[in-house]
């Protein structure tokens, strides 16, 4: 059965004159493309230490920026709360609880020098 149905799209492609080898390469670029737009896994940011926040902050701030850039600061709480209202009147999506969570993380992670 599974088999007369392949050979039925084969047919119907063929009809439409599509040969397979073009309908399999246009099926691994849409693969490709899939993949290269699929957000990075928290795992990718290795700037950033595990701890409670981690996930919350690198999902947040992808949707933005690379989330590793707070690895390059370093402020007091006050400073990293500033930050991140910044970040939320920008447009960050988050809950307000999501935001204390990322400042934590952040003050915790990136203390001042």
């Amino acid at each position: 059965m599974k088999s007369s149905r392949l050979r039925c799209l084969g047919s119907k492609l063929d009809w439409l004159g599509l040969e397979r080898e073009t309908i399999m390469r246009a099926f691994a670029v849409v693969v490709l493309l899939g993949l290269a737009g699929t957000p990075a896994l928290a795992d990718d940011y290795a700037a950033l230490p595990a701890g409670p926040g981690r996930d919350v902050t690198v999902r947040v701030c992808a949707q933005c920026h690379s989330p590793e850039i707070a690895a390059h600061q370093n402020l007091d709480a006050q400073g990293w709360k500033d930050l991140v209202n910044q970040m939320a009147n920008n447009g960050a999506n988050a809950t307000d609880a999501e935001f204390d969570t990322i400042t934590k993380y952040l003050a915790a992670s990136f203390p001042p020098k």
